[in-house]
């Protein structure tokens, strides 16, 4: 995290919520919360990964995975044998497990901002993953906020980097959990398997035409594999996937697991280009253009025309 911070005087009504959530033990059940895959039970101590999880579930629409992904490229979780992790600062005078601005130099004081005392010792170190990790995902929800539920702009915030971003994504991807499910699934399950299916592309290049093969995706590709591991089949493009099940007109109806089309015409669906997965909280799973990353982005922008379930019978 080598970006310089701006220290804010006043405590962000963000992190007073964040907090009692984080202490308080309550979780919100967002996307992003399923099972760690087995990589990240190899990889991650067991203890750092029952903060991460905690530490997102305060934070609807931040996925563990990408906090969990954040220490392992800051730190390994804490095992880096470099300056600043368990003591002291790195050169940019960043500390701990998640390496956080303390005051000492160009990265800020980013921790003291957010600080969280995550474990109710009476005090907040940078050092001690119980209190780092919580400060960090305060950190990271605040961006997210302040980039509309924009998952990789919140990343870039903490360090300003795309190759930052898109390593991060990647990692987490892998580390969430993903199933293939047999044609006929119930619907919840196919829905499930679709999201962690698309969710694992996250940080995988754009390219128009491909549907996975070299890792590649363009939208429909991507949409039209997160629900064949769901066992359901869609059509090829964006366009005739706009059929592939009922509209949902209103937006506050849109569920996990909708698909969300954008087109030229609002009044025209034979307009359509774009088609992303809705995973909640205003945001969407999504193979933007060439020269992208899959990455997380709010989903009701200026040229939204519609959504469609493609679980449920017209």
């Amino acid at each position: 995290m080598k970006k310089v911070l701006i220290a804010i005087v006043a405590i962000p009504l963000v992190l007073v919520l964040f907090t009692m959530l984080v202490v308080g033990g309550i979780s919100t059940g967002i996307i992003g919360g399923n099972a760690p895959s087995d990589d990240a039970r190899k990889d991650i101590p067991a203890n750092y990964l029952a903060m991460y999880q905690q530490a997102a579930d305060a934070c609807p629409g931040l996925p563990w995975s990408v906090v969990a992904a954040i220490g392992k490229v800051e730190t390994n979780h804490g095992r880096l044998k470099a300056p600043g992790v368990t003591e002291g600062a790195n050169f940019a005078g960043a500390a701990g497990p998640m390496q956080m601005g303390i005051g000492v130099g160009a990265a800020g004081s980013a921790f003291w901002t957010y600080a969280i005392d995550g474990n109710g010792d009476g005090k907040a170190s940078p050092y001690d993953p119980a209190d780092a990790i919580p400060s960090a995902t305060a950190y990271l929800c605040k961006a997210l906020r302040d980039h509309g539920g924009d998952l990789s702009q919140a990343v870039f915030a903490y360090n300003h980097a795309q190759w930052y971003v898109d390593k991060v994504l990647a990692i987490a991807s892998s580390y969430a959990a993903t199933a293939s499910l047999p044609a006929g699934a119930p619907a919840t399950d196919a829905v499930d398997a679709a999201l962690q299916f698309a969710f694992n592309q996250l940080g995988k290049p754009y390219k128009w035409g491909a549907t996975g093969a070299g890792g590649f995706y363009d939208c429909s590709g991507l949409t039209l594999r997160a629900y064949q591991a769901g066992g359901v089949q869609l059509p090829r493009t964006s366009v005739t996937q706009w059929n592939a099940g009922p509209h949902i007109v209103d937006k506050g109806a849109v569920q996990p697991g909708d698909l969300v089309f954008y087109a030229t015409d609002l009044s025209n669906p034979a307009t359509i280009h774009h088609v992303g997965l809705y995973i909640g909280a205003g945001n969407m799973i999504n193979a933007p253009h060439t020269g992208a990353m899959i990455r997380i982005q709010p989903a009701f922008r200026s040229d939204y025309i519609g959504a469609v379930r493609p679980t449920a019978k017209g």
